[in-house]
């Protein structure tokens, strides 16, 4: 008897949590634990104001993949740090080189760039934006040292949000 009433009194106690999502913070975007902060970042791309939208990934490409976003400091002439850059890069990995050992190394390849990025300046020198095609020939570099000098055909910057500082 206990066993049977052990059993309903579960079922009825633990419907409520299935029914409400599993208690995620209400169902707002930005609430619960642990969604949030993908979503965060994923927005900071799309708050752009115009209409358009970034490029799709070419999937006829199968040798180019996405890197994770790049946060890079920015700073003025003077040293001062006046904010960051959030950077999507775009690798296109050469003939002959295996795609998936670039692919599965992109952890190292975003910590090594995000190490070059705090020892190098790579905004302009006012530091409200990054400079694209020094930050591009930089993390190439980069990418280069990990895997080999013809390993990567090129490296794009396909879109990036600045945020500065308040003053």
């Amino acid at each position: 008897m206990r066993l049977l009433l052990s059993v309903i009194l579960s079922v009825f106690l633990a419907s409520p949590a299935f029914a409400g999502g599993g208690g995620g913070g209400g169902g707002d975007s930005y609430g619960g634990s642990g969604g949030g902060a993908a979503n965060r970042i994923i927005t900071l791309f799309n708050l752009s104001g115009g209409e358009e939208e970034v490029e799709e990934e070419s999937s006829d490409d199968p040798r180019s993949f996405t890197m994770p976003a790049v946060v890079a400091p920015l700073s003025n002439e003077y040293g001062r740090l006046t904010g960051f850059a959030y950077v999507l890069l775009r690798v296109r990995v050469a003939p002959g080189h295996d795609v998936w050992s670039v692919q599965e190394d992109a952890h190292y390849a975003l910590d090594a760039m995000v190490r070059v990025a705090h020892r190098i300046n790579l905004s302009v020198p006012s530091g409200e934006t990054l400079d694209t095609e020094v930050a591009s020939e930089v993390w190439q570099a980069v990418i280069r040292d990990m895997h080999g000098d013809d390993a990567i055909e090129y490296l794009e910057i396909r879109d990036f949000d600045v945020r500065l500082f308040q003053n």
